[in-house]
């Protein structure tokens, strides 16, 4: 993992790379990198749209941020990026897109990611961690032509192939008219995906270790232990050095923390953050109860133990998902989405993915003693033989498709098979959404919806898929709800609705309120 100031790079709860690429200029000014689009996709460049955008400070001369442009468009498919902080270049077929494009867009779209500074610690990454679309790869080059580093991807069809044979996987595919698949959809921005709450609580009884490292000032390790409860939730206890820096006790409740293993809530930046993060991060990746055992510093193959404490001061760096696993379970093991992504590509498949393999190519230029001159990205076409750098095991649990849910009762659902529903009575608004509560079906949902209202505006909206009997319901804010609420403080008192059909027909209409709190600063 990348840490900065405690958090682990990645989106929603820790540093993701940024991205982006730069401009028209033929000739590149001294210090300024050169990013080149090589379009091996099987479509004419007249169909394939480039969009560059950032979340910071953005010089790339000749290309307008936002403004999605043809790729037959820019001379040679050649690009000059003086400064481009947190940015990200959209590939898209067919049509152009802009930042924020929803992951329903009837548009096939991907991104690149990067930072040039210029400093020697920029990077650049292609990710995985909302949906994957179109297989890409990244090279560096120095000023003779010669590759330096390469992240990629297989090709898009191997890719999808691989997803479809995941519980959930099937059920997170968005298609086109013609049944052609559009992107596969993570956990973040699916519910079909299994939960992995068999095997929080296969962990009943059992004593972990967190050994963690805080990268903020001041600079802080902590030791924690805990044994998990029969429901999976687990107290944890432990000291900081320096001391005080988090809570002696940290009480994680079973279902939040089954919750946030995907969506890796609750992990402010700091101290306990990381912590928490720790915990969420060793269950993703398959490590708890494993072949490391429970005992977080055996997770890396690089662990300082000094004066200031014992910590992975890269992260959780051995190999993870199969690898990390003694034997298959009937049940997953792992988020088996980010395994299918780690055996298939050099790219981030959750916000983890940077411990257990290099996903990201340094932009180290001559400005800073460095070499890159140039990076290119190569569009990769649907079928082939492209392979990434190294792959991996992602043979985690139950690897076949999703059982069809059966009619069964279910201990929160109602005689009638009437579907019920939990809102939460307050939420945190993060990452453009938040997270409403969950819907219980006792014949399994087959489909849900929920919106949100503040006063006669939609503010936000979910919509789901699949055959769980227990459905987390997490929320996406509209257009509206972005005006209104982003970059606000505050708290808001907002109408909530929920429709689902049950697999056996039956419907139920919800409905409830809810206080959404602005994320602290």
């Amino acid at each position: 993992m990348i840490f900065a100031k405690g958090s682990r790079s990645g989106r929603l709860w820790m540093v993701t790379l940024a991205l982006v690429l730069g401009g028209l200029c033929t000739a590149p000014a001294a210090g300024a990198l050169e990013f080149e689009i090589v379009n091996e996709s099987g479509r004419e460049d007249d169909e394939v749209f480039v969009t560059v955008v950032a979340n910071g400070a953005y010089a790339v001369p000749g290309v307008t941020e936002n403004a999605p442009v043809k790729l037959s468009e820019i001379p040679a498919g050649s690009m000059t990026i003086n400064q481009l902080i947190s940015g990200r270049v959209y590939i898209s077929y067919g049509a152009g897109v802009e930042e924020g494009v929803p992951f329903d867009s009837p548009t096939r779209f991907d991104w690149a990611e990067m930072t040039v500074t210029p400093v020697a610690e920029d990077v650049a990454n292609l990710t995985a961690v909302d949906q994957f679309a179109i297989g890409m790869r990244l090279d560096t080059l120095n000023g003779s032509g010669n590759v330096l580093e390469t992240v990629g991807a297989a090709n898009s069809n191997t890719i999808f192939s691989a997803l479809q044979e995941i519980p959930g996987g099937p059920q997170a595919t968005l298609r086109d008219s013609n049944g052609d698949i559009l992107r596969v959809l993570s956990p973040l921005h699916s519910t079909a995906y299994p939960e992995l709450g068999d095997y929080v609580r296969s962990m009943a009884g059992e004593t972990i270790t967190l050994r963690t490292a805080f990268f903020g000032t001041p600079f802080t390790t902590t030791q924690y232990s805990g044994t998990f409860a029969a429901d999976g939730s687990i107290v944890l206890s432990g000291t900081t050095n320096p001391a005080g820096e988090a809570p002696a006790q940290i009480a994680i409740g079973a279902g939040e923390l089954i919750e946030d293993i995907y969506t890796g809530a609750n992990t402010p930046n700091d101290v306990e953050g990381a912590i928490r993060r720790d915990l969420l991060s060793a269950f993703s990746a398959g490590f708890w109860n494993g072949r490391y055992g429970n005992d977080a510093l055996s997770f890396c193959n690089d662990p300082i133990i000094d004066a200031q404490g014992s910590y992975c001061p890269h992260g959780f760096n051995q190999p993870a998902f199969g690898d990390a696993r003694l034997a298959l379970s009937p049940f997953p093991t792992c988020e088996q989405y980010a395994a299918v992504i780690n055996q298939h590509s050099d790219v981030y498949g959750n916000p983890y993915s940077d411990a257990s393999k290099k996903v990201a190519v340094g932009l180290d230029q001559p400005i800073n003693g460095g070499e890159v001159t140039k990076l290119r990205l190569t569009i990769l076409p649907d079928s082939g033989n492209a392979q990434p750098s190294s792959g991996g095991n992602p043979n985690c649990g139950a690897a076949g498709p999703a059982p069809t849910a059966k009619p069964v009762p279910h201990k929160d659902g109602d005689a009638s098979g009437r579907a019920k529903a939990k809102f939460r009575k307050r939420s945190t608004l993060a990452a453009g959404g938040f997270r409403l509560g969950r819907v219980v079906c006792p014949s399994g949902c087959a489909k849900v919806s929920a919106s949100a209202k503040l006063g006669a505006k939609t503010v936000a909206r979910g919509k789901w898929r699949g055959a769980a009997s227990n459905r987390a319901l997490t929320m996406k804010l509209t257009k509206a709800g972005r005006q209104l609420l982003s970059g606000k403080k505050g708290e808001w008192k907002l109408k909530v609705k929920a429709g689902a059909t049950g697999v056996d027909g039956t419907t139920t209409q919800l409905q409830g309120q809810l206080k959404l709190k602005a994320a602290s600063k």
